[in-house]
């Protein structure tokens, strides 16, 4: 099982890297999409609806899903599936979660958020939506998500935000071609000190940082992070 799903993991960040390429050469209908699991692994397989089809996707905790394409659907809509019961009976699909899609955005990533109902243990899926385009997520930038519950002052590469509970702030590392490690601390809203460390930062890539609630009172948050690592441009061929 974890063979088989570190190969999924692989083609994932593979063909990622393709369609990344891809971006702003040929528009195709819809939008490009791909999941991160917040926690796993999930109960029962699902699938996203586009027009009248069903489609299986596999989401991972520790990268994004393989991409896949929304072109008849203005919602991204997750179901489960109970197989027919008779032969001339069709497999009946149970929506477990729905998101917006977001205006001109063409490269979505959703993070799902199982959890079950508590009066029916069913399946339920919170679904956030984040802007995964190169322009809206530029390469060498720290995308900062706070799930803390409470605001947070960040300070990164020299600049200090402010981050409001359940809000987002992308910054860039201003590292040059070579990387670097880019000093990054956490305060509290009355500015004192949580949390401390380097994250390495490179302009071939992009990062998502969630910060968590700590797990104990007076504790350090919860620090997660999401790496994609972008597909670069190769030099020419030496003059023969």
């Amino acid at each position: 099982m974890f063979i088989s799903n570190f190969r999924l993991i692989l083609v994932a960040s593979f063909v990622a890297l393709v369609s990344l390429q891809a971006q702003g050469q040929s528009k195709k209908p819809g939008i490009e999409f791909s999941c991160l699991l917040w926690e796993g692994p999930l109960p029962e397989k699902i699938y996203y609806q586009d027009g009248e089809e069903y489609r299986e996707v596999q989401p991972f905790t520790t990268s994004r899903s393989l991409p896949h394409r929304l072109e008849k659907s203005t919602q991204f809509r997750l179901f489960t599936m109970s197989e027919a019961v008779g032969e001339d009976e069709e497999p009946v699909y149970t929506l477990v979660g729905q998101a917006a899609l977001l205006p001109g955005v063409e490269r979505i990533l959703f993070i799902l958020f199982p959890s079950r109902d508590e009066a029916t243990e069913a399946l339920k899926i919170r679904i956030m939506t984040l802007d995964d385009t190169l322009k809206g997520f530029p390469p060498g930038s720290f995308r900062f998500v706070n799930f803390s519950g409470s605001d947070l002052l960040v300070k990164f590469a020299g600049v200090i935000k402010k981050i409001p509970a359940q809000e987002i702030s992308i910054m860039q590392s201003k590292v040059g071609k070579l990387g670097g490690l880019v000093p990054f601390i956490l305060g509290n809203k009355e500015g004192k000190k949580i949390f401390e460390t380097r994250l390495f930062a490179q302009t071939s890539g992009r990062k998502i940082v969630f910060i968590g609630k700590s797990k104990e009172e007076g504790g350090l948050p919860k620090v997660r992070f999401l790496s994609q690592l972008l597909p670069q441009k190769l030099p020419p061929l030496p003059a023969r």
